[in-house]
């Protein structure tokens, strides 16, 4: 048969299985290393959502401590639950904080070695402690001073 020449001895003119295959697994390590790499910013989104809705509800609480009646014996209060003793209205968090729960305590410290003070002792200065939970886990602790003005 004249016209045909036979194929061309080491020169390939398609991709063998095993070009296909390797092509394949470098797609695949791409591609995970990809969603793993989506997945780690969807987490810390998440954990950043958190962190940010607990400092501020630390803030907020924060605030309506240091602006409430110094209370000289110390106090310890659950939100949402257990009202502090000076507010009873005082029982829940807002609708948009719905998972999160809060741990307040203040005790009576000494002014200069900032050491707990006994029962019935007080010097006009407290330690308050804000512990704030998400689903029953911890996400933050913030603890600052409170005092009574002498005048």
């Amino acid at each position: 048969m004249k016209g045909l020449t036979p194929p061309l001895q080491g020169k390939s003119r398609g991709m063998s299985l095993i070009e296909v295959m390797i092509a394949l697994a470098i797609l695949g390590i791409i591609s995970v290393t990809f969603l793993t790499g989506i997945s780690t910013a969807y987490k810390a989104t998440i954990i950043g959502g958190e962190q940010t809705s607990a400092e501020s509800l630390v803030r907020s609480e924060m605030e309506y401590v240091k602006n409430s009646a110094y209370n000289s014996t110390g106090f310890s209060y659950n939100l949402p639950g257990t009202p502090p003793s000076w507010d009873g209205n005082h029982t829940a968090l807002p609708d948009q904080y719905a998972n999160y729960s809060l741990n307040v305590t203040g005790i009576p410290i000494d002014a200069e070695s900032h050491a707990p003070l006994a029962a019935g002792e007080n010097q006009g200065m407290q330690l308050i402690t804000i512990k704030v939970y998400h689903h029953g886990e911890l996400i933050l602790t913030t603890s600052t001073y409170n005092y009574k003005i002498k005048r």
